[in-house]
């Protein structure tokens, strides 16, 4: 029997407004990047003014570091439910499963090379084809491997930080700054035309797709997918309304939590242990802590018809992600509107507000004629031909 895909039926409404509320919170952090050169600045020594201040802090704080894990884990559990359903047909998902991470990857590397540096779709492309080979494994073996993973992680990254806070009385964390790729960032991606704009592009997918990159990915998101793939299989959201009290309590104690931990980051002078507590700590904490309150908000059925516009959001979320790209390139990139650099961190905040109130009306009202988003349309239609 071949493998259909996923159709409407199947869905399920949470994790679509899971992924719809993922879509914003990386939307506030890449603004950022389209505005700044992140890649060679520490932006908290970048700005003067104290209103950029505060929102670079409190988007560190709130959205950096929670929302990338968040979609790996949603991918997860995805690719996992897609598995699932092909083992109970008989079917090996591995042909199926390595065709959609193959064009996948080809959309991450188009993303990548011609849009923006920041993509994160070749990285899940190319830890899923290492998590299909896992999918077969019992849910309690993923788990364990996934927090195995991360644990190693945190421990080094803790342990590392901790020591070399000792070691370096004078230095701090806010201090690095790569001059010669600021100001080249700044005249490719702020005055420059679209071929110099190509050109830094290309310096910067460099340092992105770099070996060590590579590594602090491996740690921090491919964890993330097998505890999705795992949960996936104990059907978590599946049965998130008889937990729903559950949930809720997860959400009071890691939110607050979460927040503490990032928080460190902007302790004693921006100390390296606060910066290992932020990524370590932190930012998985409050990742756990919105994905909870979001599955016990969905099991009170007033609250999820408000959150139902995120759903349709999430039902498209591979188009969605790369328009972002494209309004930001438009809006901010020498070549068009020209904004980069020019605009302070809380009126990013309003544009990006702007932006995901823009795309829920357009997804709602896309879905309303089709049933995918174009992107998964396209991407639906090349890994079931033959």
């Amino acid at each position: 029997m071949q493998i259909a895909p996923t159709n409407k039926k199947e869905r399920i409404a949470t994790l679509d407004i899971l992924r719809g509320f993922s879509l914003f919170g990386i939307l506030l952090v890449n603004i950022l990047s389209f505005n700044y050169p992140m890649n060679y600045v520490e932006l908290r020594t970048y700005f003067t003014a104290p209103s950029d201040l505060q929102g670079e802090k409190w988007i560190m704080i709130l959205v950096q570091g929670s929302f990338y894990p968040l979609f790996a884990w949603l991918f997860g559990y995805g690719l996992q439910m897609q598995a699932t359903k092909a083992h109970s047909l008989g079917e090996s998902f591995l042909p199926l499963g390595s065709k959609r991470m193959s064009i996948l990857l080809l959309f991450g590397l188009f993303h990548a090379f011609f849009i923006w540096y920041g993509d994160i779709l070749t990285t899940y492309a190319i830890f899923g084809f290492i998590l299909i080979l896992m999918l077969k494994l019992k849910p309690k073996v993923q788990f364990i491997i996934g927090m195995c993973i991360y644990s190693v992680f945190a421990l080094f990254m803790l342990l590392t930080m901790w020591v070399t806070e000792k070691m370096s009385d004078q230095y701090e964390l806010s201090s690095y700054t790569d001059i010669t790729n600021v100001k080249s960032s700044i005249e490719a991606y702020g005055s420059g035309s679209w071929l110099d704009a190509m050109g830094q592009r290309l310096i910067d997918v460099s340092s992105q797709f770099s070996f060590t990159m590579w590594v602090a990915m491996f740690f921090t998101v491919f964890p993330f997918m097998l505890v999705g793939a795992a949960m996936s299989q104990w059907k978590v959201i599946e049965k998130s309304k008889k937990k729903a009290i559950v949930w809720t309590i997860v959400a009071v104690i890691a939110i607050p939590l979460g927040i503490y931990f990032k928080a460190q980051l902007y302790g004693n002078n921006f100390e390296f242990f606060g910066q290992g507590l932020n990524i370590a700590v932190g930012a998985p904490l409050l990742m756990i802590g919105y994905t909870s309150a979001i599955i016990a908000l969905c099991s009170i059925p007033g609250v999820a018809k408000i959150l139902s516009p995120l759903s349709y959001a999430g039902r498209m979320s591979l188009t969605l992600y790369i328009m972002q790209s494209i309004i930001q390139s438009i809006l901010f990139y020498g070549f068009a509107i020209g904004l980069y650099g020019k605009l302070g961190v809380i009126n990013l905040i309003y544009i990006s507000i702007a932006i995901y109130v823009f795309q829920l009306g357009f997804a709602r009202i896309y879905l309303s004629y089709f049933k995918q988003g174009p992107l998964e349309t396209l991407w639906k239609k090349v890994t079931y031909s033959k």
